[in-house]
């Protein structure tokens, strides 16, 4: 009789153990937004291998993951972060001049954000952090990549297009990430 008994309880704690146990395939990985022109108001990107998109941070007021702006000079930036996770990842894309469809390279960044419209040509810089290494920013380069305007439409506020390109860290140039699959469809008057 203690035989059954103990062999139910052990049974028991075997099948506890194994539904409790953690299952990778249970949890829920980014996925990139789809490539759409409507004003959705998505962002993303695959950084060496891993998908980034935007998150909002916690408190009050909320911090947006993704700012997008649309200046009188003609000058747009999607400044994006994913706010939610300690490593917050950051990246900054910046084309001056966007008045229509096309295809602009980037040239070199100097990590300036939107306040000085500098450098005056399309560029992008990413911030990363990691508890081990600490904060890392990376910088375009001369023809280091492009980013495709495939939508614009200036009396609905809409942007959408496509980029990739490689980054290098502004300390080490050796030292480089590949942004690759970037896609963005926005509305800078909702966001």
């Amino acid at each position: 009789m203690k035989t059954n008994i103990l062999k139910t309880v052990l049974l028991f704690a075997v099948i506890i153990f194994f539904n409790c146990s953690n299952n990778d395939d249970s949890i829920e990985q980014d996925q990139l937004p789809p490539i759409t022109q409507t004003g959705a108001n998505t962002f993303g990107c695959v950084v060496n291998g891993k998908v980034i998109i935007p998150k909002d941070g916690i408190g009050v007021p909320q911090p947006k993951g993704i700012n997008v702006y649309y200046f009188q000079n003609n000058n747009f930036v999607i400044d994006a972060a994913n706010l939610k996770d300690s490593n917050r990842d950051r990246i900054y894309l910046y084309v001056n001049n966007l008045t229509s469809t096309g295809t602009y390279s980037f040239g070199v960044s100097n990590g300036q954000g939107t306040s000085t419209f500098e450098p005056d040509f399309p560029h992008c810089w990413v911030r990363t952090f990691d508890n081990a290494n600490g904060s890392k920013r990376y910088f375009s380069n001369l023809n280091s990549g492009s980013i495709t305007v495939t939508y614009f439409d200036a009396n609905n506020h809409i942007v959408a297009g496509t980029f990739q390109l490689t980054v290098a860290n502004e300390n080490d140039t050796n030292d480089v990430i590949e942004i690759t699959e970037g896609r963005f469809d926005v509305n800078w008057i909702e966001l």
